[in-house]
C-alpha cells in the first residue's frame, strides 16, 4: 500500500510541476484559472498522500515523476492538455486498483475524494481539447 501511495505522490508532484509552468505561461482568463485550479488540486493531493504515507510509518519519497518533463516537452497546448488528460485517467485507474481491504477508513475517504476530483478534472480538461476528426 505504501508503494502505491508513493507512486501516486510522485505522479501528483509531477502534475504540480507541469501545471505550475503551464499556468504561469497562460494569459489571464478561463484557461489560466483552470490550470491553476488543477495545479492546486494536485498540490492538495500531494499533501494528503504525504500525510497518509507518514501515518503508515514510512517516509514519503521526494521524487517528482518524469511525467512533468514529458508534458512540458510537447510543442503545443492541446498536446500538453491531451497528455494531462491521460495522466488524470492514469491516477483514476491506479486508485481503482487499490483493494479496499488494504485501506483504512480514512484512506478510503481520501482516495474517493481524490478519484472524484480527478474524474471532474478529466471532464473539464476535455472541454479544452480539440474535437477528434
Amino acid at each position: 500500500m505504501i508503494e502505491r501511495m508513493q507512486a501516486l505522490l510522485e505522479a501528483e508532484r509531477a502534475g504540480v510541476a507541469c501545471l505550475a509552468v503551464m499556468a504561469n505561461k497562460a494569459p489571464p482568463g478561463e484557461m489560466k484559472d483552470f490550470l491553476t485550479r488543477l495545479r492546486n488540486d494536485e498540490g492538495r493531493f500531494c499533501a494528503g498522500l504525504y500525510r497518509l504515507i507518514e501515518a503508515r510509518g514510512a517516509t514519503p519519497r521526494q521524487t517528482i515523476g518524469a511525467f512533468a518533463d514529458k508534458v512540458l516537452a510537447l510543442p503545443t497546448e492541446p498536446e500538453r492538455l491531451a497528455l494531462l488528460d491521460k495522466g488524470q485517467s492514469w491516477v483514476v485507474r491506479k486508485i481503482d486498483e487499490i483493494p479496499p481491504a488494504e485501506m483504512t477508513t480514512g484512506e478510503k475517504t481520501f482516495f474517493a475524494e481524490m478519484r472524484q476530483a480527478h474524474v471532474a478534472n478529466i471532464e473539464e480538461c476535455r472541454k479544452y481539447l480539440p474535437a477528434a476528426p
